[in-house]
């Protein structure tokens, strides 16, 4: 096994330890790419899901990961961090980011939309106190957030 898919198995699985010693061994950590329930899933996008603030930052300040690229669903690190309810790390890309909160899946899904229909309360509350975010919003199946929240 490569270097760099020990790498993605330490992200895939959300072995910290081993995913910081990995990191800066292997190279072209921006263009680490693989399938997690759809295509083209960068190593950012694990590290949100995984709430992982410091690799994050250090995916992004020291291997020039971008915050705002998208995933084979046009899911971006922050559909990942709203999902499993990580508000340090979606602070951080929204505040330092400058990632978009209103950003649109493929499905039209929001943020709101996922970490609604996830559970992830504390996303949710979050989101809505940056007053960025539109409870409204409809999803392409005329689902809004509320109807999400109240269905799971």
């Amino acid at each position: 096994m490569s270097l760099e898919d020990k790498c993605w198995v330490a992200f895939e699985y959300g072995l910290h330890e081993e995913a910081v010693r990995l990191l800066p061994l292997v190279k072209e950590q921006n263009k680490i790419k693989g399938r997690y329930g759809w295509d083209n899933v960068s190593l950012l996008h694990l590290s949100s899901r995984n709430g992982w603030l410091d690799v994050t930052k250090d995916l992004i300040t020291k291997y020039h990961c971008d915050p705002h690229e998208r995933d084979g669903w046009d899911w971006t690190c922050l559909h990942y961090a709203a999902r499993d309810n990580h508000v340090d790390v979606m602070r951080y890309l929204i505040d330092e980011c400058h990632c978009d909160p209103m950003a649109v899946s493929r499905a039209s899904w929001t943020l709101l939309h996922v970490a609604a229909s996830c559970g992830s309360s504390t996303a949710v509350e979050y989101l809505l106190s940056t007053g960025k975010c539109d409870p409204l919003a409809k999803n392409k199946y005329g689902d809004t957030p509320f109807k999400l929240a109240k269905e799971s």
